[in-house]
Protein backbone atom coordinates (compact mmCIF):
# COMPACT_ATOMS: atom_id res chain seq x y z
CA UNK A 1 0.00 0.00 0.00
CA UNK A 2 1.30 3.54 -1.05
CA UNK A 3 2.14 5.32 1.66
CA UNK A 4 -0.57 8.37 2.11
CA UNK A 5 1.76 11.36 3.21
CA UNK A 6 5.50 12.81 2.90
CA UNK A 7 7.62 14.21 5.18
CA UNK A 8 9.22 17.41 4.32
CA UNK A 9 12.03 19.42 5.83
CA UNK A 10 11.34 22.87 3.93
CA UNK A 11 13.54 25.45 2.40
CA UNK A 12 13.26 28.56 2.79
CA UNK A 13 13.83 29.75 -0.87
CA UNK A 14 12.15 26.68 -2.73
CA UNK A 15 9.34 25.94 -0.24
CA UNK A 16 7.99 29.55 -0.19
CA UNK A 17 4.84 28.65 -1.54
CA UNK A 18 4.12 26.01 1.38
CA UNK A 19 5.58 28.25 3.81
CA UNK A 20 3.39 31.10 3.39
CA UNK A 21 0.20 27.84 3.40
CA UNK A 22 1.66 27.05 6.79
CA UNK A 23 1.37 30.54 7.80
CA UNK A 24 -2.79 31.08 6.38
CA UNK A 25 -3.41 27.49 8.31
CA UNK A 26 -1.72 29.06 11.69
CA UNK A 27 -3.46 32.06 11.41
CA UNK A 28 -6.57 30.40 11.81
CA UNK A 29 -4.91 27.80 14.21
CA UNK A 30 -3.01 29.97 16.30
CA UNK A 31 -4.68 33.46 15.69
CA UNK A 32 -2.46 36.04 17.46
CA UNK A 33 0.06 33.01 18.17
CA UNK A 34 0.79 32.47 14.93
CA UNK A 35 4.65 32.17 13.63
CA UNK A 36 3.74 34.93 10.68
CA UNK A 37 5.17 35.67 7.53
CA UNK A 38 7.87 38.10 8.67
CA UNK A 39 9.19 34.26 11.08
CA UNK A 40 8.62 31.50 8.72
CA UNK A 41 11.33 32.05 6.76
CA UNK A 42 14.16 32.87 8.71
CA UNK A 43 12.85 29.78 11.15
CA UNK A 44 13.20 27.80 7.61
CA UNK A 45 16.30 29.16 7.22
CA UNK A 46 18.03 29.17 10.34
CA UNK A 47 15.86 26.39 12.48
CA UNK A 48 13.87 23.74 10.72
CA UNK A 49 10.42 23.63 9.29
CA UNK A 50 8.87 19.47 9.24
CA UNK A 51 5.94 19.15 7.28
CA UNK A 52 3.97 15.95 6.37
CA UNK A 53 2.01 16.83 3.29
CA UNK A 54 0.04 14.60 0.52
CA UNK A 55 1.91 12.11 -1.49
CA UNK A 56 0.45 13.51 -4.66
CA UNK A 57 0.60 15.92 -7.16
CA UNK A 58 -0.73 18.61 -4.98
CA UNK A 59 1.42 18.15 -2.40
CA UNK A 60 -1.52 19.39 0.38
CA UNK A 61 -0.34 20.38 3.89
CA UNK A 62 -0.90 18.10 6.78
CA UNK A 63 0.76 18.96 9.60
CA UNK A 64 3.90 20.99 10.36
CA UNK A 65 6.80 21.35 13.25
CA UNK A 66 8.80 24.44 13.69
CA UNK A 67 11.70 23.98 15.78
CA UNK A 68 14.56 25.55 16.47
CA UNK A 69 17.71 24.96 18.65
CA UNK A 70 20.42 26.91 20.98
CA UNK A 71 23.78 27.65 19.15
CA UNK A 72 25.77 25.17 21.50
CA UNK A 73 22.86 22.16 19.76
CA UNK A 74 22.45 21.38 23.37
CA UNK A 75 18.54 22.13 23.53
CA UNK A 76 15.83 21.73 20.82
CA UNK A 77 12.86 24.15 20.91
CA UNK A 78 9.62 22.86 19.17
CA UNK A 79 7.87 26.02 18.16
CA UNK A 80 4.82 24.96 17.26
CA UNK A 81 2.74 21.63 16.38
CA UNK A 82 -0.67 22.08 14.25
CA UNK A 83 -2.85 19.82 11.69
CA UNK A 84 -4.89 21.27 8.95
CA UNK A 85 -8.46 20.52 10.24
CA UNK A 86 -9.61 18.03 7.76
CA UNK A 87 -6.31 15.49 8.77
CA UNK A 88 -7.38 16.27 12.43
CA UNK A 89 -7.26 12.96 14.61
CA UNK A 90 -5.86 10.38 12.12
CA UNK A 91 -2.07 10.22 13.78
CA UNK A 92 -0.55 12.86 11.59
CA UNK A 93 1.35 15.14 14.13
CA UNK A 94 1.75 12.03 16.20
CA UNK A 95 3.94 10.75 13.58
CA UNK A 96 5.21 14.02 12.55
CA UNK A 97 6.51 14.33 16.15
CA UNK A 98 8.17 10.84 16.04
CA UNK A 99 10.14 11.83 12.78
CA UNK A 100 11.17 15.40 14.28
CA UNK A 101 12.32 13.38 17.98
CA UNK A 102 14.55 10.98 15.67
CA UNK A 103 16.22 13.79 13.77
CA UNK A 104 17.01 15.74 16.24
CA UNK A 105 18.35 12.52 18.54
CA UNK A 106 20.26 11.97 15.50
CA UNK A 107 21.99 15.44 16.03
CA UNK A 108 22.88 14.43 19.35
CA UNK A 109 20.14 17.11 20.78
CA UNK A 110 20.25 16.74 24.71
CA UNK A 111 17.14 18.51 25.66
CA UNK A 112 14.06 18.83 23.55
CA UNK A 113 11.15 21.01 24.78
CA UNK A 114 8.02 23.07 24.24
CA UNK A 115 5.39 24.55 25.64
CA UNK A 116 1.54 23.65 25.94
CA UNK A 117 -1.91 25.82 27.05
CA UNK A 118 -2.39 24.39 30.31
CA UNK A 119 -6.10 23.72 28.92
CA UNK A 120 -5.19 21.76 25.79
CA UNK A 121 -5.74 18.48 27.18
CA UNK A 122 -6.12 16.94 23.57
CA UNK A 123 -1.54 17.46 23.33
CA UNK A 124 -0.61 17.19 26.51
CA UNK A 125 -1.97 13.66 25.68
CA UNK A 126 0.63 13.46 22.48
CA UNK A 127 3.29 14.17 24.08
CA UNK A 128 3.57 12.47 27.25
CA UNK A 129 2.33 9.48 24.94
CA UNK A 130 6.05 10.20 23.45
CA UNK A 131 7.58 11.06 26.46
CA UNK A 132 7.71 13.88 27.22
CA UNK A 133 6.82 15.41 31.09
CA UNK A 134 5.40 18.72 32.13
CA UNK A 135 8.36 20.58 34.43
CA UNK A 136 7.48 23.66 34.88
CA UNK A 137 4.04 25.94 35.12
CA UNK A 138 5.08 29.15 33.24
CA UNK A 139 2.99 32.45 33.35
CA UNK A 140 2.95 35.16 31.16
CA UNK A 141 4.49 33.29 28.83
CA UNK A 142 3.23 34.71 25.52
CA UNK A 143 1.34 38.19 27.03
CA UNK A 144 -0.53 38.51 30.04
CA UNK A 145 -2.58 36.08 32.22
CA UNK A 146 -1.08 33.31 29.35
CA UNK A 147 -0.48 30.05 31.50
CA UNK A 148 1.59 27.20 29.70
CA UNK A 149 3.23 23.95 30.62
CA UNK A 150 7.29 23.64 29.69
CA UNK A 151 7.14 20.25 28.64
CA UNK A 152 10.48 18.37 28.18
CA UNK A 153 11.71 14.83 26.05
CA UNK A 154 12.77 12.59 28.52
CA UNK A 155 13.04 9.20 26.22
CA UNK A 156 15.77 6.96 26.10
Amino acid sequence: MEKKYKIQILDAKKDSDLLFKIVEHENEVFGEATVGNWNIKPIAKYGKVFAAVTNDEKEELISVIEVLSSFDRELAYIYGVSTVPKFEKKGYATALLRYVIQYLKKLEIKKIELTVDTDNFTAQKIYKKLNFEIVEDLENEYGDNIKRYLMRYVGV
